[in-house]
């Protein structure tokens, strides 16, 4: 499996024309800086569909770990390969249904080519949905309250 697989598969699902509400749940700013020091890195995403089949709420957990990650002596994780684990939880009539898609990576440049292809999607997406939400509305429809979120409509 590809790094780029998981990343076209959750770009796809930004660009889905069901989409109508989505948020981070779990971002750091500085995903760089973190993986150079820790060797983990990851970010959440909830998208919200409705459609003639019905509404379905998809979960996103992405999370990166280097070779190496958590060992002494480590001078960063530039050059060092790892394994992202991408976890879907679909929420359909109230059950869930989960798909996890597993790859590997050969550096942190190619992790992070991957996960600036699904933040340019993210945020394209953000700014198409957010003017169609009333002065003050600042997060999606799905009913999760502002606070709890880095960013969402």
């Amino acid at each position: 499996m590809t790094l780029n697989r998981i990343a076209d598969e959750i770009v796809k699902l930004l660009n889905d024309p069901n989409l109508v509400g989505l948020a981070t749940l779990r971002h750091y700013p500085m995903e760089r800086r973190i993986y150079q020091k820790f060797g983990v890195c990851g970010f959440s995403l909830m998208l919200s569909f409705s459609g003639e089949v019905g509404s379905r709420i998809i979960y996103i957990l992405v999370e990166a770990r280097a070779r190496g990650a958590g060992r002494s002596g480590v001078k960063g994780y530039e050059k060092a390969g790892g394994t992202v684990t991408c976890l879907f939880a679909e929420e359909r009539g109230g059950r869930l249904s989960y798909r996890r898609i597993r790859s590997t990576y050969s550096s942190m440049e190619e992790l992070f080519r991957g996960a600036e292809k699904v933040r340019t999607a993210f945020y394209e997406r953000y700014r198409l949905l957010k003017p169609g939400f009333p002065a003050g509305e600042v997060f999606h429809q799905a009913g999760i309250p502002a606070d709890e979120l880095h960013l969402g409509v």
